[in-house]
C-alpha cells in the first residue's frame, strides 16, 4: 500500500516569543498570569516562618526577616498582585455563572467582592485578638 503524500508544503504559522505584545488583551492577560511569581515569594515567606516556629527562633530570626524594607516591599507587591488576581477572578467568575445560575455577572461580581472583604475583616480581627 503506498502512502498518500501532498506535494504542497505545509502551513505552518509564525509564532514569535512576543506574541502576546501585539493586543493588550493578551498583554493583560499575561500580567494576570505573572502574579503566580510573587505568589510564590509570599509562600516562600510564609515556610521560613514555619521552619522559623520549628527552631524556636520566630520571634528573633523571622519577626526581624519581616522588618526588613526589601521584604516589606516585596509583601506589598505580592499583595498588589494578590488583589489584581481575586479582582480578576471575580470577574471572571461572575461571567461564567451568571451563564447557568440566572443570576446577573454583576451582582455574583458584587457578591464575591463583598465576601472577600469580610472575610478579610474577620481575618484582621482574629489577627489583633
Amino acid at each position: 500500500m503506498s502512502e498518500l503524500t501532498s506535494k504542497r508544503k505545509k502551513y505552518v504559522r509564525e509564532m514569535t516569543p512576543t506574541w502576546w505584545k501585539s493586543w493588550d488583551f493578551y498583554k493583560f492577560y499575561m500580567v494576570r498570569e505573572a502574579t503566580a511569581l510573587p505568589t510564590v515569594w509570599f509562600c516562600l515567606v510564609l515556610l521560613k516562618g514555619v521552619f522559623a516556629l520549628g527552631a524556636d527562633t520566630f520571634a528573633t530570626d523571622f519577626v526581624g526577616f519581616l522588618q526588613n524594607p526589601i521584604v516589606v516591599i516585596l509583601n506589598l507587591i505580592s499583595l498588589a498582585a494578590l488583589l489584581l488576581h481575586a479582582h480578576t477572578l471575580f470577574q471572571m467568575t461572575g461571567e461564567v455563572m451568571s451563564g447557568t445560575t440566572g443570576l446577573k455577572a454583576d451582582v455574583i461580581q458584587k457578591a464575591l467582592q463583598g465576601l472577600f472583604v469580610v472575610v478579610s475583616i474577620l481575618g484582621l480581627i482574629l489577627a489583633f485578638i
